[in-house]
């Protein structure tokens, strides 16, 4: 873009899968590099180390200093690591640091590229896995100016298990140590949940537990989404989107390794989770546990709501939303944040061809929304031209943000600022080169999974 201007059954009645085989602890320690794009775009992204159950406002943080950045990887032949630090005011420093095999390893096929807090310094760092015949998980750690510190430790059976097909890598602080962890569920057969809880020096220890019924029910296709379903700081997994359930099977996690497995009845929003609906969660009541909202289906009106109780026990509303639920069901890319800083998660799109405007549901707490619908001019083409939406806050006001990359073409790197009130202050400042690094196919934005979209 050349400067541009401008009721059913419950999977309690499913099987138990066969395999009870996982059962080792590994972590030890190894060294590698390579370029990274964080998104929802078939990477797992990363639940940031104490993350409330508000998804949006931290992004990725590769320097620790409350705004986000956007990184770059996954591309054949690159030796460096892109890295976009924002200014604040809709500018960026770009650093490419060298992060040699690191980079190449990214590039992998299959590879899945995860990013967290993996030391607990409060600054963002990149993780591979998932790839056939690997036995480490290398791990680029940021240093806060651009520059990485490679490390790949052997992690034994982890990262074979990180390979199987179907296997979804999934992040968060499941132990409450303000560290990131990856955790592997979906795996056809499986009755154990894989975590591998980081130790701080790019080592992990392995857990392989035993989950039930839970770990079929995973491999059916659901839906798997992370949070703090209880508020107790660590990190929990739930399950839902399968024909044929009116459950939303839960396990939370007790801290070492371990889980406690719930699937109490939320009627119809299992049924209507199964439509095709996009998943989202956040805290959309503020009160520091994750909730479940669906949108996205032809013909709805409403935007369904489950609230977390704290205790696998979920409170359904089913608000009328009016015309913003037929828009989000027009392929529009469906983002969550903190659009007005008032600790409640909310909902914005953007994305399809015609739009000038950026509507957004700002949540009232009580399973209700405010729409506003205010206009953004270009920015709302921009974003219908395939870019990568990037949700994060950008300037550090505590209010999410929408950022756009990856278009060919352009040089620059689009942000629309939150005012709070549904209106955004937008911003196209120039990028050079990143901006044609971004749009490189194989290209992948590192990002939290609830803060963009593809």
């Amino acid at each position: 873009m050349a400067l541009v201007k401008g009721v059913r059954r419950s999977p309690d009645h499913q099987g138990d899968g066969p395999m009870t085989a996982l059962r080792r602890v590994a972590a030890v320690l190894l060294a590698a590099a390579i370029p990274i794009v964080v998104g929802s775009t078939g990477m797992a992204g990363a639940v940031p180390a104490k993350q409330a159950a508000v998804p949006a406002l931290v992004g990725t943080d590769y320097d620790g200093n409350g705004r986000t950045d956007v990184a770059l990887t996954g591309v054949p032949g690159w030796n460096t690591l892109p890295t976009a630090f924002s200014n604040g005011n809709g500018s960026f420093n770009v650093t490419n640091s060298r992060v040699g095999d690191f980079a190449t390893w990214a590039a992998s096929p299959g590879v899945t590229v995860l990013t967290g807090d993996f030391n607990g310094d409060g600054k963002t760092d990149v993780a591979l896995t998932g790839v056939a015949g690997w036995n480490t998980l290398p791990i680029a750690t940021s240093n806060g100016n651009g520059d990485y510190t490679v490390s790949n430790a052997f992690i034994g059976d982890f990262a074979t298990w990180a390979a199987t097909p179907g296997v979804k890598a999934v992040t968060g602080d499941f132990n409450g140590d303000g560290r990131t962890d990856i955790a592997l569920t979906g795996g056809s057969g499986w009755n154990t949940l894989p975590v591998a809880l980081s130790n701080g020096n790019g080592s992990f220890s392995v857990t392989n537990t035993y989950i039930g019924d839970f770990a079929a029910w995973s491999a059916t296709g659901a839906h798997v989404v992370t949070g703090d379903f209880n508020g107790d700081g660590r990190t929990d997994i739930a399950l839902t989107g399968t024909a044929g359930w009116n459950t939303l099977p839960t396990a939370f996690s007790n801290g070492n390794g371990s889980f406690s497995v719930t699937n109490n009845y939320v009627g119809d929003f299992a049924a209507w989770a199964a439509t095709g609906a996009r998943v989202l969660t956040g805290d959309f009541n503020g009160d520091g546990k994750t909730d479940v909202a669906l949108t996205g289906t032809s013909g709805w009106n409403t935007l369904p709501i489950a609230t977390s109780n704290g205790n696998g026990s979920y409170t359904v509303s089913n608000s009328y939303i009016g015309d913003f639920a037929a828009w989000a069901a027009t392929g529009a890319r469906v983002v969550t944040g903190d659009f007005n800083g008032d600790g409640r998660t909310d909902v914005a799109l953007t994305g399809t061809a015609g739009w000038n405007t950026l509507p957004t549901a700002f949540s009232s707490g009580n399973g209700s929304f405010s729409v506003t619908n205010n206009y953004v001019g270009d920015f709302a083409a921009w974003a219908a031209t395939g870019a990568r939406v990037i949700v994060g806050d950008f300037n550090g006001d505590r209010r999410s943000d929408i950022a756009l990359t990856g278009t060919p073409g352009w040089n620059t790197l689009p942000v629309a600022f939150s005012n709070g009130n549904g209106s955004y202050s937008v911003t196209n400042t120039y990028i050079g080169d990143f901006a044609t690094w971004a749009a490189t196919p194989g290209a992948l934005v590192p990002t939290t999974p609830a803060n963009s979209a593809r």
